[in-house]
């Protein structure tokens, strides 16, 4: 480092040994404020002789860095230093100060912030009082700002509300204790940018220590994850897409092998029957026997015919468009159920009551809703106690988000123990009814399974059923 003296008034510059032997001339050479400019490097001429003026105008030096260019071509990088002296008059008469050649630290500094350039990611150079020192074009195109709007503010400034309130303690740890680590990497990591906008961004950060003759600085690398989470969010979203249509399909081939079993099961008796009966017609030697056997016949018919038509109903019911929806009123559908069944009603004395106080509309297939209530009310008078009048109860209520329907009775009941396996089973009957035929629960359940939603029974024998009908909605 040089000092040097400037006498403004005589034009006479006064140079120490240090400082001509960083422009390595003789000391004996005679200098003026003229020899410094034949120095200065041509492209920062115009800079310096307008610094010269500014100073001797506004009677403040400035700190100036800038080229010198020396007699063999040699270009260096100096910073001057300098203190003004004025007279009694104020005005400048000298200007003392210092000269430094930062060759080498400029071009470690041009090399660092060529470095930084280069790195792929955003990079927030940070001291110890967690203000911005530095920033990168990466940064700038990341955050929104420019170096000059942000240079020496707090870091918080990128850092969204809900995490800067940890972040000074986090500084704190980081500069006792400054070695690499990285910040919002694994499960539950999770961290966050936020830019000029206001916008937050999903980053991962890099965090390193730097040595600097300024002190220990700490640099981060922050890199924008954006497309990753997007990337994540899909495949989470694909996987529980996958997941509910396996469980669809699953359920579907449950259905079909169920449909199977009950289609075997149901129409094995019936079509036995008929070829037992072919072959004793095919037999009788009278014409009585054979009109006996054709009586049977058409008893056998009779009931595999209202077996397939339970059957085509329920492939109807699977193979409908259950997209048509519509807002429907729950005591709406019981009026119209009512007076579907009024007859029943009334030669049983049955007593309805009803609450839909809570939830008293949803959206929902009108018909299999009409079918469900149908269904559930007949067989409460059905299957009523006969030492009592039959009582029902109708109830929906909003359970953890979904919209339940129970219906309930103090008909016989069912035992569960024994019979709750096979409960919505086609042609399943658990009482001696004349008009027991084991259908209703069956389509009650498929509708219900069709739209999505889950049926399920409570009964006691001797107290009454109570069933619960939980809406996909």
């Amino acid at each position: 480092m040089g000092n040097w003296q400037a006498d403004i008034v005589n034009d006479e510059v006064k140079w120490s040994t240090n400082l001509y032997r960083i422009f390595q001339l003789d000391e004996n050479t005679k200098t003026t404020l003229a020899t410094y400019l034949e120095f200065t490097h041509p492209d920062d001429k115009a800079k310096v002789a307008k610094h010269m003026r500014d100073t001797v105008e506004k009677k403040v030096f400035t700190d100036l860095v800038h080229r010198i260019q020396l007699a063999d071509g040699t270009v260096k990088i100096v910073q001057l230093l300098a203190q003004v002296v004025t007279d009694d008059s104020n005005n400048v008469t000298e200007v003392i100060g210092t000269c430094q050649d930062v060759t080498t630290q400029r071009m470690a500094e041009n090399k660092f912030r060529g470095l930084l350039e280069s790195a792929p990611d955003a990079m927030v150079i940070v001291n110890d009082l967690g203000n911005i020192q530095l920033i990168n074009k990466q940064a700038e195109n990341l955050f929104g700002y420019t170096l000059d709007e942000i240079f020496n503010k707090s870091v918080e400034i990128l850092i969204p509300t809900r995490f800067s309130n940890n972040h000074s303690q986090n500084r704190s740890d980081f500069f006792s204790n400054p070695k690499i680590r990285s910040m919002g990497v694994g499960k539950g990591q999770e961290l966050f940018g936020i830019n000029r906008d206001g916008k937050e961004i999903p980053i991962q950060i890099s965090l390193s220590p730097l040595q600097t003759e300024e002190g220990l600085l700490v640099s981060a690398a922050i890199r924008d994850i954006t497309v990753q989470k997007n990337a994540e969010h899909k495949i989470i979203q694909a996987n529980e897409n996958l997941k509910l249509l396996t469980k669809h399909l699953s359920g579907q081939n449950k259905q079909l092998e169920d449909f199977a079993h009950i289609s075997s099961h149901n129409l094995r008796s019936p079509v036995s029957n008929l070829n037992a009966l072919l072959h004793i017609y095919n037999h009788c030697e009278t014409e009585e026997e054979r009109e006996e056997v054709f009586e049977k016949f058409e008893i056998v018919i009779s009931h595999l015919t209202s077996t397939l038509n339970v059957l085509i109903e329920a492939i109807k019911t699977k193979k409908e468009n259950i997209k048509v929806l519509e807002k429907i009123s729950f005591n709406d559908v019981l009026v119209k159920t009512k007076v579907l069944i009024s007859q029943q009603i009334q030669d049983t004395n049955t007593m309805i009551t009803s609450d839909f106080s809570e939830i008293p509309i949803i959206e929902y297939h009108k018909t299999y809703l009409e079918s469900i209530f149908l269904n559930l009310v007949t067989n409460a008078i059905k299957y009523k106690d006969p030492i009592r009048h039959p009582k029902i109860h109708i109830e929906s209520k909003l359970v953890k988000g979904k919209v339940w329907l129970t219906i309930s009775d103090n008909g016989l009941g069912i035992d569960l123990n024994k019979h709750g396996h096979k409960l919505f089973g086609l042609n399943k009957t658990f009482h001696r009814h004349p008009e027991a035929k084991g259908v209703g629960l069956y389509l009650t359940k498929i509708q219900v399974e069709t739209m999505g939603g889950t049926i399920f029974a409570k009964s006691e024998l001797g107290k009454g059923s109570k069933f619960t009908v939980i809406f996909n909605n």
